[in-house]
């Protein structure tokens, strides 16, 4: 019913698939310790340390914003679903009601 209107369930939830495994990717890499090496100039050092602190921040940022917006796709789907049994429950088909004949 609802997909008259153009909605691609299937592309929804793959989209939403894709999403989780994203996020499963990022998770797995930001559990890997990075160790960074001297480079022997105190300044680059401190200047590595700084990149590497504000990515792990922002990495977390990522994978917030990532599963917020499969969750709202998996909501879409449910969404989807819920219109369509409600828009099908209330238009007419094309079966006559039972008890009754048309004459």
């Amino acid at each position: 019913m609802a997909t008259g209107f153009g909605f691609d369930r299937d592309a929804v939830v793959d989209a939403a698939r894709q999403l989780t495994q994203v996020r499963s990717e990022l998770e797995s890499t930001g559990q890997q310790s990075l160790r960074l090496a001297p480079t022997g100039s105190p300044d680059v050092d401190v200047a590595l340390r700084e990149f590497t602190t504000a990515a792990t921040r922002h990495e977390s940022g990522l994978m917030t914003a990532v599963a917020a917006t499969a969750t709202r796709l998996d909501g879409v789907v449910t969404g989807h679903a819920q219109l369509d049994n409600s828009l099908g429950s209330r238009l007419p088909t094309n079966q006559p009601t039972k008890g009754k004949t048309h004459e």
